[in-house]
């Protein structure tokens, strides 16, 4: 059961602060200041205040991996319900970092709900890497699977961390 608050209980934050960081977490604190008629300091507080009760995670950047001559892949995982041991094995190989021990960069991997329990967004350098990740995932939470994981291989990307692909015309490309 997850933790629901009503909106009335929710904190008010500085949407438009919120706003400026997502659109270029880059900017200086003076440049979003003046942009948003308000003081260098005053948008320092509300972004540290963002940071400390972490609405604000951390900041990144948005990679075209195929640049990096690297595949995006999106694996789905159907699971059976939740326990500390399962818990337990997901959190002790997120710490440990074992994705990058296979050379795979893990971009998201989200809890849900729908058809699928899990989603995995990954990229390597190439299909027998991720293949080898793949079958890793596979084999250690094999107890936990209700059956077995798919997995897709992204062609194209039109928007990433809610950024736009800046190459969007390359989307025609794919018209046959």
């Amino acid at each position: 059961m997850t933790n629901k608050t009503s909106i009335s209980n929710k904190k008010v934050y500085n949407n438009e602060i919120l706003h400026a960081l997502l659109e270029d977490p880059t900017k200086s604190l003076r440049i979003i200041a003046k942009e948003l008629k308000s003081y260098r300091q005053k948008i320092w507080r509300e972004k540290k205040k963002l940071e400390e009760e972490h609405v604000i995670w951390g900041y990144t950047a948005v990679i075209d991996e195929g640049k990096l001559n690297h595949v995006s892949y999106v694996m789905l995982l159907k699971m059976k319900p939740m326990t500390k041991e399962l818990v337990d094995l997901m959190l002790g190989r997120l710490y440990r970092k074992e994705q990058e021990k296979q050379n795979v960069r893990l971009q998201d991997l989200w809890i849900v709900n729908g058809e699928y329990d899990w989603v995995l967004r990954f990229s390597a350098q190439n299909h027998p890497i991720a293949r080898r990740y793949y079958e890793t995932i596979r084999s250690l939470y094999d107890e936990y699977l209700l059956e077995k994981p798919v997995m897709i291989d992204v062609n194209f990307c039109l928007v990433a961390e809610g950024k736009v692909n800046p190459e969007l015309e390359k989307l025609r490309e794919f018209i046959p």
